[in-house]
């Protein structure tokens, strides 16, 4: 790059070699992941553990990261977002390691769940503390939407590239790619210094974060990983390949790249509150259309509708998310916020683990479904932004 180039960027974006490194980093972590990520369900499935079984990974997974969230906080503040973010890479290649060797090893079941939700955990936590420490003031929205972009460029070739391999040759030698590319993920990471964190702050669990705001991330999360993790399990129920889930995922999110900028755009112009509105009430209709599907072409076109509405909800509702932990004290909010968002991912399966004792799985992920719907507008009780030109 010209020296009078790198200078003026310098000058104007004084967070830009922080958020590149972020942006390199979690691109390469979320393609080795996503390689095997969305699977999980599916190959515990047809691994033959019931319904209960499955049920109870998810759950120990979720429960585990969610009682984890303050310890997890405490270790970004003592040794940096940075170095917490290298740790979860390592603990997550240990956690696709156990499930490789599930099918030769199957007590290694909940073991992994454990792994896979203390690693899940101090990501997102830092992941969390590190974007609101780095993103500037100047055109937020525009700047987080362009971390999705990058990671959505990468996650979408993902699911795709996992199904092949899966279908191929064997799942086992996803999990294989998947923990190299997860230890790679930490290079980008080690070129520049740690950000500067409150390190001094205290947390009192349930004491920062308005209610609203835990209600909103509990349902924001529920129906979120029913459209990561619970969906994909259902649309193996239609077409019954790895190679066609990971297609219609790897489409669905490559064409949802397309809103990203716009969305951005329009946050930083003041219409966060719009979108949000917006992209929850679509997003809820989506996940009742979830029921009806049946092939690969209705699954397509509702996975295409439902990364759309994600988009179109999620980072409005970011953007509230970070400002928040701006306004309240970054490390204890964003603890109170996971833990709330931990018992939502857990809810979800809470119905599965109920339901799948006594009906067929289909049935039981279409409530699940419904339940999602319900729970969406909740998430509209975030605090709203200042906006220009919005009273909301």
């Amino acid at each position: 790059m010209p020296e009078y180039l790198h200078q003026h960027l310098k000058v104007h974006h004084p967070h830009l070699t922080e958020m590149n490194e972020l942006y390199f980093s979690i691109s390469l972590y979320v393609f080795s992941f996503g390689l095997v990520g969305i699977f999980v369900p599916i190959y515990i499935y047809n691994l033959e553990f019931s319904t209960v079984q499955l049920a109870m990974y998810f759950m120990i997974t979720e429960g585990v990261r969610t009682v984890f969230n303050p310890t997890a906080s405490m270790l970004v503040k003592k040794y940096g977002p940075k170095h917490i973010l290298i740790f979860s890479y390592v603990l997550m290649f240990f956690y696709v390691l156990a499930l490789y060797g599930l099918p030769f090893y199957r007590f290694l079941l909940y073991p992994a769940g454990t792994i896979g939700g203390i690693a899940l955990c101090i990501f997102w936590m830092a992941r969390h503390i590190d974007l609101a420490t780095i993103i500037s003031d100047h055109e937020p929205t525009t700047q987080y939407t362009t971390l999705l972009i990058f990671s959505y460029i990468a996650q979408g070739m993902a699911p795709l590239t996992g199904g092949i391999i899966a279908t191929q040759f064997g799942i086992g030698y996803g999990f294989l790619a998947a923990g190299l590319g997860l230890l790679l993920a930490s290079y980008p990471l080690l070129k520049t210094l740690e950000p500067h964190t409150l390190k001094g702050a205290n947390i009192k669990l349930f004491k920062t974060a308005p209610t609203k705001h835990l209600i909103a991330n509990f349902a924001m999360n529920a129906q979120s990983i029913v459209g990561i993790l619970i969906w994909p399990l259902f649309i193996f129920l239609a077409v019954e390949t790895y190679q066609d889930v990971g297609l219609i995922a790897t489409v669905s999110l490559l064409t949802s790249i397309l809103v990203l900028r716009t969305v951005g755009k329009m946050g930083d112009r003041g219409k966060n509150s719009a979108v949000l509105k917006l992209g929850s009430t679509m997003r809820s209709a989506v996940h009742v259309i979830r029921t009806f599907s049946r092939s690969f072409f209705n699954t397509l076109g509702v996975n295409l509708l439902g990364d759309l509405t994600d988009n179109m909800t999620a980072v409005p509702y970011t953007m509230r998310f970070y400002e928040g932990a701006r306004k309240y004290g970054i490390a204890p909010y964003l603890t109170d916020m996971e833990i709330a968002g931990g018992l939502g991912k857990v809810f979800p399966w809470l119905i599965i683990l109920i339901l799948g004792a006594h009906l067929d799985l289909r049935t039981t992920l279409i409530v699940t479904f419904v339940t999602a719907a319900l729970l969406t507008p909740f998430i509209r009780l975030i605090e709203p932004l200042q906006e220009k030109g919005s009273r909301d």
